[in-house]
């Protein structure tokens, strides 16, 4: 094994192990920037901006529910399940409609949603709670 300076030793790890719920937090956060990104797109004549912010953020949905366990399955991935088509069909409306406040409220639901991962995501790790942040 090498080690000095600059050098990792070989048998140490290189990164930590990735936690699911982090990365569900991380989808709703960028989820959320969308979000704010695509109501701004609502003011813009050309749609081709609301499509490109409708597309992504369908991605992240894609993700999320991909992410499931599916194997587990139970009541709150039916839940979620319905609840991530529900939001990609709010998010696809509202931008054909220019509906900033339906906008609104999808964000609002996927904040609640992200807080709730995000206590389960910092207890694991032993915090009593998750940090503010902000968007």
């Amino acid at each position: 094994m090498m080690s000095g300076p600059g050098l990792r030793d070989a048998a140490a790890p290189a990164e930590p192990l990735a936690i699911p719920e982090h990365a569900v937090v991380l989808l709703m956060e960028a989820a959320q920037r969308f979000l704010l990104k695509l109501e701004e797109a609502l003011q813009d004549p050309d749609p081709r901006l609301r499509d490109y912010f409708v597309k992504k953020l369908q991605a992240i949905l894609d993700e999320l529910h991909r992410r499931l366990n599916h194997e587990a399955g139970g009541e709150l991935v039916g839940n979620l399940i319905r609840l991530y088509a529900w939001w990609g069909c709010e998010i696809a409306g509202a931008a054909a409609q220019g509906d900033a406040p339906r906008l609104r409220r999808v964000c609002s639901q996927m904040d609640g949603i992200r807080q709730a991962w995000e206590k389960v995501l910092f207890r694991g790790e032993g915090m009593s709670e998750a940090p503010s942040i902000y968007l």
